[in-house]
């Protein structure tokens, strides 16, 4: 697993976007996904890893574990299909998760 695909799993379990993860870090759109071809900025990993509370070697993949929450192997197997997508198609997708997501937590308070 690249960092590029660390960041996205991290972000799926967060339900954002690398766009949004890149706007929330102000680090500039389209340079995390750069980074499959290239070499990332040091300040950006650590940006990223802070962001997630978890460890630059975890991004690199010199650790397996992250602190982040584990997910149960159906959402995990969703998360892996969302990989799959293109980047506009997999903005769609959570975006519709999200929405589903609001729509449940408001029926759960009605």
């Amino acid at each position: 697993m690249t960092i590029v695909d660390r960041i996205r799993m991290l972000c799926i379990n967060s339900g954002m976007t690398l766009t949004g993860l890149e706007t929330e870090l102000g680090i500039g759109r389209g340079i995390i996904k750069r980074w499959e071809k290239s070499s990332p900025n040091m300040d950006n990993i650590q940006k990223v890893a802070d962001f997630f509370h978890v460890s630059v070697d975890y991004l690199l993949g010199r650790e397996e574990k992250s602190s982040s929450l584990e997910l149960p192997p159906n959402i995990r197997a969703a998360a892996r299909g969302l990989l799959d997508l293109s980047e506009e198609d997999r903005d769609l997708a959570i975006n519709m998760i999200n929405s589903l997501s609001r729509k449940g937590k408001e029926a759960k308070d009605s």
